[in-house]
C-alpha cells in the first residue's frame, strides 16, 4: 500500500509518503491551484513541474503512484473532473477518478443539486476508514474553513452536503468593510493580550441566537463606537458571531455531531457549540490525517490491496 498522499487546495499543496518501517515524510508549498491558474500558459505542465518539484522535495522512491484529491481536479485545477453524485458511498465505490499522467490519479469531487465539494469526500473517506465499525449511522461531518463544509451521513453514505462561507465572511468583513475599523489588530496591538476575548466570543455566539445576522453585524461596530471595547474583543465577537450562525443552521434533532478540525478552530468551534445547546451531540477530532487515511482506503480499492 506505499503510494503519495497529494492535498492539493486552492492555496498550497502538500505531499506526504509513509515508508514501509512506518516513518512519515512530508513536504508542502504555496503552489496551490490558483497561483499555478494565475500563470497563464500550459496548465497541465504547470502542474506537473509543481508535483514533480514536490515529489523532489519530498525524498520518496521514485515510481511510487500518487493520489491527487482537491482543487487540482476542478475548473482552475490539473485538468477537470465530472463530479460524482449524491448518495457518495463511504466505502469508495462511487469515487470518479482520472490518470493525468502515468500512476497520477486525481480523484473528482462530489455534487448534490444545490451544493458541492472537492477535496472533503476524501476527508469523508478519511473519517469512515479512521472510524472502522464505529462509524455512526447517522451523523452531521463538520469540516470547517474557509468554506465549511457538513455532510449529513447516513448509512454509510454522504446524502447531503451545506456550505458556509464562514472563514471567508470573516476575512471580507474584517479587511474591507466598515467593520474593519473597529477589529484592526494594528491599531491596538498593546491591547490584544486575550482577556476578554472568550468572553466576547460567547457574546457573539449568543447574538447569533437573538438577532438577524446582517443586524448583529453592526455590533462589532456599536460594541466599538458606543462601548468603547477594543479590536481584540470586537474580533472575538465577530468570529463567535459568524461560527455561531453556522452551527445554528445544523438540524434540531438528536443526530450526532463529528467535528474534524485543527485545534485552533476544534476549541472555537466546540466552544460554540456548547453555547448553541448542541453539547450532548458534540465530537471532535483531528483533520490532520483525514485525507491520507481516505486515498488509503481509494488505493486499497484500486489496487486490490
Amino acid at each position: 500500500m506505499s503510494f503519495i498522499a497529494c492535498d492539493w487546495g486552492t492555496s498550497r499543496l502538500r505531499l506526504r509518503w509513509r515508508g514501509p518501517d512506518g516513518g512519515c515524510r512530508e513536504t508542502a508549498s504555496d503552489e496551490g491551484a490558483a497561483r499555478l491558474a494565475a500563470l497563464g500558459g500550459d496548465r497541465a505542465e504547470a502542474f506537473a513541474g509543481a508535483l514533480r518539484r514536490g515529489l523532489g522535495r519530498l525524498g520518496a522512491p521514485e515510481g511510487l503512484p500518487v493520489v491527487v484529491s482537491g482543487m487540482a481536479g476542478s475548473s482552475i485545477g490539473w485538468r477537470e473532473l465530472p463530479y460524482a453524485r449524491l448518495p457518495f458511498a463511504l466505502d469508495g465505490s462511487g469515487v470518479l477518478s482520472e490518470q493525468v499522467l502515468p500512476g497520477v490519479h486525481l480523484v473528482s469531487g462530489v455534487r448534490g443539486v444545490s451544493d458541492m465539494m472537492r477535496g472533503e469526500e476524501t476527508q469523508a473517506l478519511g473519517w469512515a476508514e479512521q472510524s472502522g465499525a464505529a462509524l455512526p449511522a447517522m451523523a452531521t461531518l463538520v469540516l470547517p474553513g474557509t468554506h465549511s463544509k457538513h455532510l449529513r451521513v447516513e448509512s454509510g453514505a454522504v446524502t447531503a452536503i451545506a456550505t458556509f462561507l464562514t472563514g471567508e465572511l470573516f476575512e471580507v468583513l474584517g479587511r474591507h468593510s466598515v467593520l474593519r475599523h473597529s477589529i484592526d489588530a494594528e491599531a491596538d496591538r498593546q491591547a490584544d493580550s486575550g482577556d476578554g476575548d472568550a468572553g466576547a466570543f460567547d457574546e457573539g455566539v449568543a447574538s447569533s441566537g437573538r438577532m438577524a445576522l446582517g443586524a448583529a453585524l453592526f455590533q462589532v461596530r456599536v460594541r466599538q463606537v458606543l462601548h468603547g471595547r477594543p479590536p481584540a474583543a470586537n474580533r472575538a465577537f465577530l468570529s463567535g458571531l459568524l461560527i455561531g450562525a453556522e452551527l445554528r443552521a445544523l438540524p434540531g434533532d438528536d443526530t450526532p455531531i463529528v467535528l474534524a478540525a485543527g485545534s485552533g478552530l476544534r476549541e472555537s468551534y466546540s466552544r460554540a457549540a456548547a453555547g448553541c445547546g448542541l453539547g450532548p451531540r458534540w465530537s471532535a477530532i483531528e483533520v490532520d490525517d483525514l485525507c491520507e487515511l481516505g486515498q488509503r482506503r481509494l488505493w486499497r480499492r484500486w489496487s486490490g490491496g
